[in-house]
């Protein structure tokens, strides 16, 4: 029996390591063998063998089987793996483990269900951690995108199903400690020795689950809290990062776009007085067709009383012309000092970007793609109105847009941004979608 049970015990360290080698495999490591014919390869190999034939012991979590498995991969990925000192410790720590516990909640459970315990116990133990082990192993990249997709909620639910599982294993033991207590008062026997175990088992039993479940209330509510303040902070420093780089880009334009002006100011008459001096060379009327195409692409000159919001709809008018939208801006932003420069970035570049992309999303000839942007002045309001052309389905709930699109936690940030820059100024964003086209519109008090 004994014998049976300790080779059993090795098969488990064969396990264990075999499943080790396939996980470092699958997280792409390779292997290269460094054992080389020395005195230190060789006493290095031999101490691996012989912490392997130790074997991993059933059910236990003790210090010392837990540092012999360590140590074994600890020694292989020296001897193996293009590894670091470091992470060789942190991997071996971490798979020796997770791998001992599984093992051990196995037996465990094994050993509750099963009336007689066997060596067949020991071999149902490593078929089914094996199982379980290897199947882990070889869905990594699935149990990895699962995590990332569903990290805080595989934490909420890991947090509940432990306590769970504490507060079965609490009634089990108090309920088998009061069979215990009643077979020592039935007897007769002196029970001075177990009466305070029986006050601290009734303690356990009637006091601390709802101990349990009010601490561990606590902890998820803090932990949801902090999850959806680690969401707004990372969106907020995403939002603010776009809008320092727009505009320092924009200052950078600033520069170049007031010489167009210029430029655009002058050439009619350029062009009248090279037309009438010019000869009938062939060469002097593809120079000043040359020139006429550039201004041509240039004349988009703006004028809207804010030089940052000229900059913006000049920029955005080149993008729309390079991907074949009509883009139509009539703003007035003469009586609008109050408002920050940077949120003028925030709010007309993300308004014009969403209706660029919404346009870039047409796939049909048929379908004319545009943008038109205009503002006025209504009854003390500054009204902006963008509307654009699109195909794509939107679904739009308490003046939120949601999407099916996998980058939700990104989707959306524009209007976001948007709103967070309006709410400055006790202003309010709506919009309107129909099926072939959206509608924003913006209303921002004037004081």
């Amino acid at each position: 029996m004994l014998g049976i049970h300790r080779a059993l015990c090795i098969v488990n360290m064969f396990i264990f390591m075999f499943c080790f080698f396939m996980l470092m495999n699958k997280r792409g490591y390779i292997c290269k063998c460094k054992l080389k014919k020395n005195i230190k390869s060789i006493v290095i190999l031999l101490l691996i063998i012989w912490l392997a034939l130790r074997g991993i012991p059933f059910g236990f979590v003790v210090l010392e089987v837990f540092i012999n498995a360590a140590l074994v991969l600890t020694l292989i990925c020296k001897c193996i793996y293009e590894i670091d000192i470091k992470k060789s410790i942190i991997n071996s720590l971490i798979y020796s483990l997770v791998y001992i516990l599984i093992e051990c909640s196995i037996y465990w459970f094994l050993f509750m269900t099963f009336t007689y315990i066997g060596n067949y116990i020991y071999v149902f133990n490593l078929g089914i951690n094996f199982l379980i082990i290897f199947l882990g192993i070889y869905f990594l990249e699935k149990v990895q995108k699962i995590y990332n997709d569903n990290k805080y909620l595989v934490y909420v639910s890991l947090t509940i199903a432990v306590n769970i599982f504490i507060i079965v294993i609490i009634n089990i033991s108090t309920s088998q400690s009061h069979d215990l207590y009643r077979i020592v008062i039935n007897n007769n026997i002196e029970y001075n020795n177990i009466l305070y175990m029986s006050k601290i088992s009734s303690f356990i039993e009637h006091v601390f689950p709802y101990i349990l479940a009010i601490i561990n209330t606590i902890l998820i509510f803090i932990f949801v809290n902090s999850i959806k303040s680690e969401k707004e902070k990372a969106k907020l420093e995403l939002v603010n990062e776009k809008l320092d780089m727009q505009y320092k880009y924009y200052l950078m334009v600033k520069e170049s776009q007031e010489k167009m002006r210029q430029v655009y100011h002058d050439m009619n008459n350029h062009m009248n007085n090279i037309k009438s001096l010019k000869n009938s060379s062939e060469d002097v009327n593809a120079y000043i067709n040359n020139i006429e195409y550039e201004v041509k692409n240039n004349k988009n000159i703006y004028n809207t009383g804010n030089a940052l919001l000229d900059i913006i709809l000049y920029e955005k008018s080149k993008c729309c012309m390079e991907n074949n939208i009509d883009f139509n801006a009539g703003i007035d932003f003469s009586n609008c000092e109050f408002i920050d420069m940077i949120d003028i970035s925030s709010i007309f570049s993300n308004l014009i970007d969403n209706a660029i992309e919404a346009c870039n999303k047409i796939d049909e000839d048929n379908i004319d793609k545009y943008i038109t942007i205009k503002s006025t002045f209504i009854k003390g309001y500054y009204v902006v109105r963008c509307e654009n052309s699109k195909t794509n389905e939107l679904i739009i709930k308490n003046n939120k847009i949601f999407t099916s699109k996998k980058d939700k936690f990104l989707h959306g940030i524009g209007l976001d941004s948007i709103k967070s820059s309006i709410k400055k100024y006790n202003g309010e964003l709506k919009i309107k979608d129909s099926e072939s086209k959206f509608i924003a519109t913006i209303h921002i008090p004037v004081e």
